[in-house]
């Protein structure tokens, strides 16, 4: 290994401007006064006993205070309706979190944007071992929003504990702000350099994997030259801004900033504008600020579709999802390091999967449009055969696969349908399945998708036995997000309805022409997609 000293460039997104705002100022005494509990989670927060306690405190201290409660489960979505209602109605609030990453700090994120900086002052119920992730979002908010943080479970605590917690909660409520809480102003965070380290080739693979800044898997040194040369694999500036609020944290990212975590992906320059069309794609909404640091150990799969596919050497084939194709592979980890680096995920902070996801390292593949006898899933989400396209969806869970042999499409289900959410999957049809299915009459994959939809219908009941229809259903009706007719709220239990949304089905081909007739289901929706030409 090289002694000569190098210096690398830094893979870090870069901070946007923060507003700064202060806390409300609080009522000494709750008498007469309404405090709204607003619960991110409808059931198993495991808050349940501590908000009845809260109650009961504040009752006996002062009599005469009132509480109204909303169970929201729209943690990741804003809601006006809600925000407006408990602002007209409230003096104070108390907003209750849940043993999860990504609910925890939304939990700090809406009261921040929402209810304390216009006024209205809270607090925030938290457990303690997710306390760093709310940090985190407390510095993007510009606001120090007040929390309790406790153990969790809760069971653990004992009454002394408990009656700490109590008073915690009140002083959060009453305690004037502190000078530290009433900043305002725009401040503008200290940028990462641009140069990040000087060493040997050694000294900068420890500093780097020291710093979290990789994967775990060695990388490849971004310096001056090897950056330059991944520039050349697209026309953009390297100042140009990709995207404005990258996941997690919301970030900046600049096309320079973007070629260091391609360089250390293993990336190759024709491989450049499919790695920026996806970083476009993750700082498009909150929905990826939220899977990218959930406790239930998201990923995200990418398809690639169009001419690109065999200009940079992709596998659609053999193996297509596994190893061993260096396109694949390294687009895949680009994801995964743009997410870490330039977005800001960091294990142990804001990125607390319990138990993590492998498709996480990379899960990339081409669509085998040649040996596909349907349109490829570009071409159905509204793109030309000759644009090249990468969708990326989010879950990355594999529910169940292998359907082969005598098995039908019905088959599917008795997999998916008492396990897999109704959100949507991605189901993958190797080619010779393909051809088998086209020969039965499903000649589009609009047939099967329809026909799996159809046959994907439950009851009411079976739904809310599942939990499906609480966890998902509803509060996709609730957040007006189309995907559910509104008369699901209204059916009685007996009904039978189609329990995943109609769009939420995607087909795409991939595997070895010659290989044997298998699927594989996986729970990943919202197909997102974005043109790879554009960053050419």
């Amino acid at each position: 290994m090289s002694e000569r000293k190098m210096k690398v460039l830094s893979p870090r997104g870069l901070y946007n401007d923060i507003i700064q705002a202060p806390l409300s100022q609080r009522p000494k005494d709750y008498n007469g006064k309404t405090i709204y509990i607003i619960d991110s989670w409808p059931k198993n927060s495991g808050f349940g006993d501590l908000v009845e306690a809260v109650q009961q405190y504040f009752r006996e201290k002062y009599p005469t205070v009132n509480f109204l409660r909303t169970f929201r489960n729209l943690y990741s979505s804003d809601d006006p309706k809600l925000w407006k209602e408990v602002k007209e109605k409230a003096d104070a609030f108390i907003y209750v979190g849940a043993p999860s990453c990504s609910t925890t700090a939304y939990a700090m994120t809406w009261p921040a944007r929402a209810l304390e900086r216009y006024g209205l002052p809270g607090v925030v119920l938290i457990y303690t071992y997710l306390e760093e992730d709310a940090k985190m979002s407390q510095d993007r908010e510009g606001m120090n929003i007040r929390y309790v943080d406790v153990p969790y479970p809760l069971s653990q605590i004992n009454e002394t504990e408990t009656a700490a917690i109590l008073k915690r909660v009140e002083a959060a409520l009453t305690e004037e702000p502190k000078a530290s809480e009433i900043i305002t102003g725009v401040k503008t965070p200290a940028q990462p350099e641009r140069i990040a380290f000087e060493g040997t080739e050694k000294e900068i693979r420890k500093y780097f994997y020291d710093q979290g800044w990789t994967d775990g898997l060695p990388i490849v040194l971004p310096t001056e030259e090897n950056v330059a040369e991944m520039l050349k694999g697209t026309s953009h500036a390297p100042d140009e801004v990709v995207c404005t609020q990258m996941a997690p944290e919301g970030r900046v990212v600049t096309v320079e900033r973007a070629a260091v975590n391609a360089v250390m992906a293993g990336a190759e320059p024709s491989f450049f504008p499919v790695i920026l069309a996806s970083y476009e794609i993750m700082g498009r909404t909150q929905r990826y600020h939220a899977t990218s640091k959930s406790t239930n150990s998201f990923s995200y799969m990418q398809i690639v579709n169009g001419p690109v596919r065999d200009e940079i050497g992709m596998n659609s084939g053999v193996f297509a999802l596994g190893p061993g194709n260096q396109a694949n592979a390294t687009i895949g980890r680009a994801l995964r390091l743009g997410l870490t680096n330039l977005g800001g995920a960091t294990v142990g902070v804001n990125l607390m999967g319990v138990q993590g996801n492998v498709s996480s390292y990379t899960f990339c593949f081409a669509e085998n449009e040649e040996a596909s006898p349907w349109n490829s899933l570009a071409e159905e989400l509204g793109y030309s055969k000759d644009e090249s396209v990468v969708t990326v969806f989010t879950g990355g869970f594999s529910h169940c696969g292998n359907y082969m042999l005598n098995e039908g499409l019905d088959a599917v289900f008795r997999g998916i349908k008492a396990f897999e959410s109704p959100s949507g999957w991605v189901l993958i049809i190797s080619p010779r399945r393909a051809e088998e299915l086209a020969a039965e009459g499903y000649d589009t994959k609009e047939k099967i998708m329809d026909h799996l939809w159809h046959m994907g219908s439950m009851s009411i009941g079976d739904l809310k036995r599942f939990g499906h229809f609480d966890r998902y259903i509803a509060r996709s009706i609730k957040g007006d997000w189309g995907k559910f007719p509104k008369e699901y709220l209204d059916l009685p239990d007996d009904a039978v309805v189609p329990m995943f949304p109609r769009g939420e089905i995607n087909i795409a081909v991939a595997g070895d022409p010659q290989g044997t007739n298998v699927m594989q289901a996986w729970m990943s929706h919202g197909a997102d997609a974005c043109s790879v030409d554009k960053w050419r």
